[in-house]
């Protein structure tokens, strides 16, 4: 009997990456070829093309921690800060500051941490993973609020543009190797289906690995490079970034074990796990990372040309790791006392004025 339970294993197993393997629609997509990438060492300066950057009129009372996600609506701003409180900062399309979403605790209502939130129309929806719960707020004064407890851990989320769906990305595991991986639900997180995928494809998902440009989300999966677009119910892939004999092998997608990650990085020199990706124009961008993960390029194609930027300045520490893409841009904010005289003289600031974080919103490029 023992023999006959291993083979069913084997069969549920095979099946369950052939369901991986064919899970997602593929129309006729192009490859994004990122080949012999000219490395750029010169003045940086001239390659950052601001398209705005303002004060956050935070209230003083407010101090403002690491910022995780950026959000905007036609008329709103959103932050994810993550500092002495976990909170929510919400501000005009000026900057001018609107009200915060600050509950901490583990009553009704209440959260220990905000790991990312999603909106729509009325609501927005917090995810906190210590209790797993998402619980959702009234988007006018976060004063009436609903909670779902949900059996999956969850590293990213989204709601789809003009439908009435989210898309979530989970990391629960399913088997050794396969975790929950994709899945959609409505908006009230009933009917929440997920697709398995290799545990590489979701242990390295990052916020940054989802980017909105040309109206649409876009997921890039790391490790396969495959670009994929977020729709209603499915994902379609569309693109994949081609690295060329840099490319790392795929198999490192089944892998459970960091051990083993590492040893097929020290094999070779690869580039793998793009995110923060940009298609705008004659303009492709994206970050990277160059044989380790302690080594994060920035790479940009322009007018068919690859180039490739090392991060090791300040300058570029700022500009080359953007927290996020959203409306065709690249966005960051820039943290009080965190920019030096160079950042203040390129934003045409004085030195009075780093007292308030700003965002900046930009592409690279010439």
């Amino acid at each position: 009997m023992g023999g006959f339970k291993i083979i069913n294993m084997r069969i549920h197993h095979f099946l369950l990456i052939v369901f991986i393997v064919s899970c997602t629609p593929e129309s006729n997509f192009k490859s994004i070829k990122y080949l012999d990438p000219h490395f750029v060492n010169e003045s940086f300066d001239d390659w950052i093309q601001l398209e705005q950057s303002f004060f956050l009129e935070i209230p003083d009372s407010i101090v403002v921690g690491v910022i995780k996600q950026i959000e905007f609506t036609d008329s709103l701003i959103y932050l994810l800060e993550d500092g002495i409180t976990s909170s929510i900062l919400v501000f005009d399309r000026e900057g001018d500051f609107k009200r915060q979403l600050l509950k901490l605790g583990s009553g009704p209502g209440e959260y220990v941490q905000i790991d990312l939130f999603v909106f729509d129309k009325n609501h927005i929806s917090i995810y906190d993973r210590t209790q797993m719960k998402l619980i959702k707020y009234s988007l006018k004064d976060f004063s009436v609020f609903q909670a779902f407890d949900i059996e999956d851990y969850l590293v990213g989320a989204l709601s789809v543009p003009n439908t009435s769906s989210l898309f979530f990305v989970s990391d629960t595991d399913v088997e050794t190797g396969i975790q929950k991986g994709y899945g959609f639900s409505k908006e009230d997180f009933t009917n929440l289906k997920f697709k398995p995928q290799f545990s590489g494809f979701i242990e390295g998902f990052l916020p940054q690995s989802i980017s909105h440009f040309g109206e649409n989300y876009f997921l890039v999966q790391p490790f396969s490079d495959k670009v994929y677009q977020i729709g209603k119910d499915s994902i379609y892939l569309v693109d994949r970034i081609d690295f060329g004999s840099k490319r790392i092998p795929e198999k490192v997608s089944t892998f459970d074990r960091a051990e083993d990650l590492y040893e097929i990085l020290s094999s070779d020199s690869y580039f793998f796990a793009p995110t923060n990706l940009l298609v705008r124009d004659s303009i492709i961008s994206f970050n990277f990372f160059n044989e380790t993960i302690d080594n994060l390029n920035f790479g940009l194609i322009q007018n068919g040309k690859a180039y490739r930027f090392s991060i090791d300045s300040n300058l570029k520490e700022f500009f080359l790791k953007p927290i996020t893409v959203r409306e065709d841009l690249l966005h960051t904010v820039l943290l009080p006392g965190e920019y030096n005289e160079e950042i203040i003289e390129l934003l045409n600031l004085t030195k009075d004025d780093n007292e308030k974080p700003i965002l900046v919103s930009y592409t690279i490029g010439q």
